[in-house]
């Protein structure tokens, strides 16, 4: 393998894949890097076994071939060489891997392509197509209810519900739940329901590209695939019954308040600061005033007010701090919208203005 590349578009084709690039095993296929060419592009993969991604690199190839160089390395090479360019050539015969780039020149080990895993043929079937922008928007807003316990895998996912002309995100830890909708531009006659590692989702949306209008998403049977043009991201899917979250949604609420949003979560913010040791922050809600406040035991006390516009009955209730602050600066709009029917129920957080995003919070039990 011979080519000649741009430095800049190298290296941002090698900082994409990393994001694959195994952090947690002591075999060097699985923190390496694969190198591919074509016509006129190289194509790098990387893979830890749970996602792998692909990145289409332009390049004057002037001779093909494949190779595996050790990622950290290759990264760090590339990083810190100038901005000229960069010949890269590969010796099969020696398992070498030359780089130049003006007066610089590095030779490092490299391992045989074909012990690297293969990647899945993408097919064309069971193919949605989703804005770009919504799709960032969507997991942003979900994938902060996703919990972090390994104990219980499909709680570390997000469901994804796809019909033909609507794709839903739900997730949830169990204190609280997180549900967006959003259209499907294109698609096809099959439903699909899957769960996938909300750490995927992130890694999606940190790697779509700025002017990418639309993702297609396709499905397999244990796989999710997501294909951003020049980049292709690959990940297993979750196995596990989702919980049955329509049944935690409320269909009835004695209190509905309106509140400004920035409003809310600015005042969240700060009297959070005394709510340590996991002390929730308590709303008492009476007339148009909402009282937030927080007390730690040998810290100290925090109280602030803010107007509202209730309806129904006056009613104190307490909440996980963090996750009441998620819930707010999560939802879209000037003014937020918090339906509760009992202080001991899960309350409800929505826009004012409707929209499809809804964020369920579960109350903390104080004496």
């Amino acid at each position: 393998m011979e080519i000649k590349c741009v430095r800049e578009n190298l290296l941002d084709g090698i900082q994409t894949v990393q994001k694959a690039v195994s952090t947690r095993t002591t075999l060097p296929i699985l923190t390496s890097i694969l190198f591919q060419t074509d016509e006129d592009k190289v194509t790098l993969s990387a893979t830890n076994l749970e996602i792998a991604i692909e990145c289409k690199v332009d390049a004057n190839i002037l001779s093909k071939g494949a190779v595996v160089v050790p990622a950290r390395l290759i990264g760090d090479i590339i990083r810190n060489l100038p901005e000229a360019a960069i010949e890269i050539t590969s010796s099969p015969s020696n398992n070498q891997l030359k780089i130049l780039c003006g007066q610089a020149e590095f030779n490092i080990k490299t391992l045989p392509p074909e012990d690297f895993p293969r990647f899945p043929e993408i097919p064309t079937k069971s193919s949605y197509t989703v804005a770009g922008d919504l799709l960032i928007e969507t997991v942003k807003q979900v994938t902060r209810a996703a919990s972090h316990d390994e104990t219980r895998p499909v709680l570390t996912g997000v469901l994804i519900n796809i019909t033909k002309d609507r794709l839903k995100m739900v997730a949830t830890d169990s204190y609280r739940l997180a549900v967006r909708e959003i259209g499907v531009k294109k698609g096809v006659e099959e439903k699909a329901r899957v769960v996938i590692p909300a750490r995927t989702l992130e890694e999606v949306i940190k790697i779509i590209p700025p002017k990418r209008k639309e993702i297609d998403i396709t499905l397999t049977e244990n796989q999710i695939i997501f294909n951003l043009g020049e980049v292709v991201l690959i990940s297993r899917l979750i196995e596990g019954q989702f919980p049955n979250y329509q049944q935690l949604l409320p269909e009835d609420h004695k209190m509905r308040l309106e509140v400004d949003r920035e409003k809310f979560a600015g005042a969240v913010k700060r009297v959070s600061l005394l709510a340590l040791n996991n002390s929730p922050l308590k709303l008492s809600i009476k007339g148009s005033k909402m009282k937030i406040s927080a007390q730690t035991a040998e810290v100290g006390l925090a109280t602030e007010e803010i107007g509202v516009n209730k309806k129904g009955e006056d009613m104190d209730i307490a909440l996980n701090a963090q996750f009441l602050m998620d819930g707010v600066t999560s939802v879209e709009g000037d003014a937020v919208v918090f339906e509760v029917l009992d202080p001991l129920k899960p309350g409800l957080i929505r826009s004012v203005a409707g929209g499809d995003f809804l964020y369920l919070i579960m109350p903390v039990r104080i004496g």
